[in-house]
């Protein structure tokens, strides 16, 4: 294919207005790195981020920029004079990386870059970028798909490449050059030096790619995964007993998997699987779509998407097995292995893993609930068989779930988590009793959203105050138990009016309460 564009513009104006005014105030400017790739390959549409170098004074240069368009401005690294300018007027925020060139020359720049495909650089004259510059053979590896060093000390210098490296790949679907591939196997363990945020990122990024079960299984072939994320690698040959086909690992990476298709099918990037489990799933969370959509597509911190977590929850729902695991053997010899309250290890051993990559207390919380939770929808499968989930059975999940009745988020992450397990289970597609499945999460995720579900139960037909006037009680907990009482007579339809909550309050009453 042909590699070479002549110029190339950025398809967003404000990009354009940004890229004039550094080319007002100082010249050379220069395009770099992902999007002189991006833009090679023919994939820049919807570019979001932008990486310039300028010869020198970078934050001076960008600092009179933004106040000349109206970008916000930061300072990402003083000592090597890189700035960040965010423009939020949009729709979707803009970001644009300026830096002055390493050793204060473009060739000095490009050659302390991490891959081939990076280290081009095109020219910005007004209105267009041209005049591409290739050192290193960037626009060869890009028609050989694959990524290569720039120089053999240039991984070494940053460990956080090798695992950008694995990210590439995975992303732009390239293979990693040998002499690449064996510097990373050799210095994998460096990994450990890098900054726990970046490494946060590199992962995150990998994990939101179309591939992230590739990407952890590349991250295992290259020895990165042990270092990063131990608890994973630990899931590698630990051996279920049917129904489940696959050890924990590679009944891991289906969820993956199947979690990946939710996640692409809620985001409205992709259909779901057309198959005979797919449409079922459609058919029966179709209907709430616009809300789940309303919900999932809400940011948690720094711009991570709830949606983008069920990849992170399928990959961590079952790395308490490997801790948990007792055998039993049968008269016959056959094995049989148990996990008990491997749930509840594996939410705290995922709690510890986020802490340490610095994610927020609110994503910690909300992972670690979801894991706590993933096998309630299969217990309440198993319990209500062929008959419907009842409503108190509805309320309770979403209860215990979350912690806070009235509230949804976590129960309707943990049934989305436990369709792909469910999924992933089995060899075959569909699984067993796959319609029944279906069903009862749909009856769950039905009464988490729906306005006569769990809404309803927002606000308590008789509050605390009408209790303790009503019956002369003092503050504490028999007024706690009682109106979580009423609140489940309720949500389960027993209680519909003000008096009938009284009489329900009187009669626990007298039953001491």
């Amino acid at each position: 294919m042909d590699l070479f564009a002549p110029t190339w513009t950025p398809t967003h104006p404000a990009f354009v207005s940004l890229l004039n005014a550094l080319s007002g105030e100082t010249d050379p400017v220069y395009v770099v790195g992902g999007v002189v790739r991006d833009a090679l390959l023919g994939r820049s549409a919807g570019l979001t981020d932008l990486d310039v170098i300028v010869t020198r004074a970078a934050s001076e240069v960008a600092q009179r920029a933004a106040d000349r368009l109206g970008w916000a401005y930061y300072t990402l690294d003083a000592e090597r004079d890189v700035a960040r300018l965010v423009f939020t007027a949009g729709k979707t925020p803009l970001v644009c990386d300026i830096a002055a060139m390493r050793g204060g020359e473009l060739t000095t720049d490009l050659q302390a870059r991490d891959f081939t495909v990076n280290a081009m650089a095109m020219r910005w004259r007004r209105d267009c970028a041209s005049e591409l510059v290739d050192l290193a053979g960037g626009q060869a590896d890009l028609d050989e798909r694959q990524l290569r060093r720039v120089t053999p000390w240039g991984l070494a210098e940053d460990p956080v490449r090798l695992l950008r490296a694995v990210r590439l790949a995975v992303q732009l679907e390239f293979t990693i050059e040998e002499a690449t591939f064996l510097q990373i196997l050799r210095i994998s363990g460096m990994i450990r030096l890098a900054s726990a945020e970046r490494v946060r990122d590199e992962l995150w990024k990998m994990l939101a790619s179309s591939k992230p079960d590739h990407a952890i299984d590349m991250l295992r072939t290259v020895n990165l995964l042990r270092p990063l994320l131990p608890e994973i690698a630990d899931l590698e040959g630990v051996a279920q007993t049917a129904p489940h086909d696959a050890d924990v690992y590679h009944h891991t990476l289906r969820t993956v998997r199947y979690a990946l298709q939710l996640r692409e099918w809620l985001k409205g990037d992709a259909a779901i699987e057309a198959s005979e489990a797919g449409a079922a799933i459609a058919t029966a969370l179709g209907p709430h779509l616009p809300r789940l959509r309303q919900m999932l597509l809400t940011t948690t911190a720094a711009e991570r998407r709830v949606v983008d977590w069920l990849v992170w929850f399928a990959l961590w729902h079952d790395v308490g097995k490997p801790s948990t695991r007792s055998t039993d053997q049968f008269a016959d010899g056959a094995l049989r292995y148990r996990f008990l309250r491997h749930e509840e290890v594996g939410a705290e051993m995922l709690a510890h893993r986020l802490d340490a990559l610095k994610f927020s207390r609110h994503e910690i919380a909300l992972a670690r609930t979801v894991v706590r939770a993933h096998m309630r929808p299969h217990l309440l499968h198993a319990s209500f068989g062929d008959a419907p989930i009842s409503r108190r059975a509805r309320y309770r999940f979403f209860r215990e779930s979350e912690g806070r009745a009235a509230e949804a988020q976590a129960g309707i992450d943990t049934l989305l988590l436990a369709l792909a397990d469910y999924q992933a289970i089995y060899a075959v597609s569909p699984p067993l009793a796959w319609q029944r499945y279906v069903t009862h999460i749909a009856e769950l995720v039905a009464y988490g959203v729906a306005p006569d579900g769990l809404e309803e139960v927002r606000t308590p037909l008789v509050d605390g105050h009408t209790l303790m006037a009503y019956f002369d009680l003092p503050p504490g907990r028999q007024v706690g138990a009682l109106l979580e009482q009423l609140r489940e007579a309720q949500a389960a339809g027993e209680i519909a009016t003000v008096e009938a909550g009284l009489a329900l309050a009187a009669e626990l009453l007298a039953r001491d309460v």
